[in-house]
């Protein structure tokens, strides 16, 4: 499996995930401007210096290479896969969520896992981040988008179904990346094809929910379309992750939310096109944006990998981000992941073989 193609397309993803949180986590309180003076536009892994938190690395002090909650909450997703051994349900998400809590290895670890955890249990009675459109979802949703590879359309179904760590257009804003990804996973994928496609799997969902009419509707509002349709106008024209900065920022800068979720959808996706899908270009393109990089990082990491696969990423990235977490072993992971999905899709061929024979 390991010189396949599907095999280093998944662990392209993960790995470009991992590599753009961890480049981004050092900084992400830090202005643009700031890092820019420090180390020039960032490409390189550099210490912590801001305290540990929930949400944030978790006093790995100077361990170069390590992610931040992000892609732990991506492990996380994978765990359902494998407790699923196969395409993942709620339960099965819900299952890993509570054996993560049970089992947390430290403070630190379970008081991360305590607000998706209970999330998973209340549902609708508890109010992620008290009802804010965080991207809590979106940023870790990645192997959704693995186990339903070259299906958009299935994929933005499972992503909005294991979507409800969030809510509001949050959720959808997620859905929206696990299409974006499974497209990726074509083998004659383009950065167009994975926009459009993505785009089109969400005005499909939307159409069948809220009716034909919906999207000619001024006053039925989706951010998500409003503001990446005049994101990917910009990223098109000028084809430069650092000169789509400004622009970005003059479409982007409203709410007080640091961890918005059309926010870090619209910002990574804009990134890699800009990039023309490039992974070196579509992560640091994400961190010098600032706000919450290293969500936007990760994002656009695991496109670009996906994309791409793992040979397209930069060598000197790969092996920090390797011994900075030694807690996942991703290369493991990503080998479970596509002979999963190997079996998963003989399976599928075998129905479909049967039902032909009917007519």
């Amino acid at each position: 499996m390991e010189n396949t193609l599907l095999f280093k397309k998944v662990y392209g993803a993960m790995l470009g995930g991992a590599i753009g949180d961890a480049l981004g986590g050092p900084v992400e309180k830090m202005e643009p401007e700031d890092i820019y003076a420090k180390y020039g536009n960032l490409d390189q892994y550099v210490p912590y210096t801001n305290p540990p938190s929930f949400h944030a690395h978790f006093g790995e002090g100077d361990r170069i290479g390590a992610y931040t909650d992000d892609t732990r909450l991506k492990h996380v997703h994978c765990e359902a896969i494998f407790l699923a051994n196969g395409t993942p349900r709620q339960g099965d998400l819900v299952q890993a969520l509570a054996n993560a809590y049970h089992s947390a290895p430290d403070e630190m670890y379970e008081g991360f896992i305590e607000e998706y955890y209970k999330k998973a249990i209340w549902r609708e009675d508890k109010a992620v981040f008290s009802g804010e459109p965080t991207n809590g979802s979106l940023m870790a949703n990645s192997p959704l988008g693995l186990m339903t590879a070259c299906d958009p359309d299935a994929a933005y179904q499972l992503g909005y179904d294991l979507g409800f760590l969030t809510e509001g257009y949050a959720r959808t804003a997620s859905a929206f990346f696990v299409a974006a990804l499974a497209e990726a996973m074509r083998p004659n994928a383009t950065v167009d094809s994975i926009i459009e496609v993505a785009r089109s799997a969400h005005l499909n969902f939307a159409r069948r929910r809220e009716g034909d009419k919906w999207h000619l509707m001024d006053w039925r509002y989706d951010p998500n379309l409003k503001f990446l349709d005049q994101a990917l106008v910009v990223a098109r024209d000028l084809k430069d992750v650092f000169a789509l900065r400004q622009p970005l920022m003059d479409i982007l800068e409203w709410g007080h939310l640091f961890s918005e979720a059309t926010h870090t959808l619209v910002v990574a996706l804009a990134m890699f096109v800009a990039a023309e899908g490039d992974v070196y270009k579509s992560i640091v393109g994400s961190i010098m944006y600032g706000r919450d990089k290293d969500s936007y990082a990760s994002v656009a990491g695991a496109l670009a990998g996906a994309l791409h696969g793992v040979d397209a990423i930069p060598e000197n990235w790969i092996q920090p981000v390797i011994d900075g977490n030694p807690e996942v072993d991703m290369l493991d992971y990503s080998k479970r992941l596509t002979t999963i999905i190997a079996n998963e899709n003989q399976v599928r061929q075998q129905n479909a073989t049967d039902l032909a024979s009917l007519y």
